[in-house]
């Protein structure tokens, strides 16, 4: 008698392992709204890359504080320079001003300024660039040596910009010429 016990006790415990046992250990219902079944397996699985996900996140919290203690210790002067380089925003009379200084400095005059805001009209949709660019155009009459001086005073100022055209003819005095000019500059969006 008491094997037949012994023998329905491991049957009965087979049958519990098999069928209760193994398939709530392989799946557990998940708490979503599809009531999708996932096994252990996966759950840890997935445990493990959260905890990557985790590490991950530590560390570019960790390098976003190291790069902005550097920037916080980089002199006001320096900061400034670089948002001239290349400004936030698109500021047109800032370098329209910027650009009559450095006339003025040659005795030059500048005038029809003309600026024409956005992109080249290559892009066809949305434009996902992380920058915007401002073309601005004007005029004015110098001597070619004093031209070539404010160009170059133009190509070393601290805001980025690109000569992109520049048209000239003879004026009605001997040495001077008028200069249509066109440029490029770009801000950040």
């Amino acid at each position: 008698m008491s094997n037949i016990v012994s023998i329905i006790l491991v049957i009965a415990s087979f049958g519990l392992f098999f069928g209760y046992i193994d398939p709530t250990y392989s799946s557990v219902s998940a708490p979503d709204a599809t009531e999708k079944e996932l096994s252990i397996k996966e759950l840890l699985s997935k445990k493990a890359d959260y905890d990557r996900a985790l590490t991950n996140s530590r560390e570019y919290q960790e390098e976003k504080e190291r790069l902005l203690k550097k920037f916080n210790e980089m002199p006001r002067s320096n900061l400034e320079k670089l948002e001239k380089l290349l400004p936030n925003n698109i500021d047109n009379v800032r370098l329209v001003i910027d650009v009559d200084e450095m006339a003025k400095s040659y005795g030059m005059r500048i005038r029809n300024f003309r600026a024409e805001p956005g992109g080249d009209g290559d892009t066809i949709g949305r434009d996902s660039t992380a920058y915007g660019t401002l073309t601005l155009s004007f005029s004015t009459t110098a001597p070619y040596n004093t031209f070539l001086a404010f160009l170059r005073d133009l190509e070393q100022s601290l805001r980025i910009i690109d000569v992109t055209g520049i048209q000239f003819a003879s004026s009605n005095q001997s040495d001077l010429y008028d200069y249509n000019v066109s440029v490029k500059t770009y801000w950040l969006k």
